[in-house]
């Protein structure tokens, strides 16, 4: 029996019922939606005032440090739209990788940086999608996009941290992206001869699955990644 993750962040995602039993990083209003379909769902941020909207289901976690939970405690981590503010993308992962059990789910969603009208911005400015100047210097702010990082160098983090990418897909799609389809034709022609150079037969494999996602409709016009990956050493490894 699958239970479905609904709302317009997670719009088709689905999970087995049982094997949710507890579910951390998220946003208050995905937590409470997962709480009300029965999930043991814990909200984690540095922010104290989710809480207020959380109350014991929040636990207050500086996602730069150490995760505050035992080894092999959660099922499925979701993570919105914050490892682009951390300061270590490693150290995130890899603590998110000790905290779930083994062939546990991670869902990653992030700035896509990789589409086509991030693309073209940085061609004009030296600036990203999302970050159209630069960060005001003044002072560190945890809402700061310290962290950007393009399709296939969070799969390296990953897969470097213990993780396997299952799934590459977009959240939503923003109408004025399509605009920039005119480009697809210069992105297949140049990403074919730029992938042609890698001479080690193993990467040459694995540069066919990134160059299959970097074309694909999600990576080219979504606004933000969702990425599904799982730890390894599950039963299904």
């Amino acid at each position: 029996m699958a239970d479905p993750v609904g709302g317009p962040i997670f719009p088709v995602l689905t999970f087995p019922s049982g094997r949710l039993s507890s579910v951390d990083l998220l946003v208050s209003d995905l937590q409470k939606r997962l709480r009300e379909r029965g999930f043991d769902a814990i909200g984690a941020d540095i922010d104290p005032e989710a809480a207020r909207a959380l109350g014991s289901n929040f636990v207050k976690a500086n996602l730069d440090g150490a995760l505050p939970w035992p080894d092999q405690t959660f099922d499925l981590v979701i993570s919105t739209e914050g490892i682009e503010h951390l300061e270590n993308h490693y150290s995130f992962l890899r603590e998110v990788n000790r905290v779930l059990k083994p062939g546990g789910t991670l869902i990653l969603t992030t700035p896509n940086i990789t589409a086509l009208r991030s693309r073209v911005r940085f061609l004009g400015s030296g600036f990203f999608g999302r970050d159209a100047r630069p960060l005001n210097e003044t002072q560190r702010h945890p809402l700061h996009h310290i962290g950007l990082a393009t399709f296939s160098e969070l799969r390296y983090e990953l897969h470097l941290s213990g993780f396997q990418l299952k799934e590459a897909r977009h959240t939503h799609i923003k109408p004025i992206s399509y605009l920039y389809s005119v480009y697809v034709p210069w992105i297949w022609l140049y990403t074919l001869v730029a992938f042609r150079k890698e001479k080690d037969p193993k990467q040459r494999e694995r540069n066919k699955e990134i160059r299959a996602a970097l074309l694909s409709f999600s990576l080219l016009f979504g606004e933000c990644l969702m990425l599904v990956a799982r730890k390894s050493g599950g039963r299904n490894e």
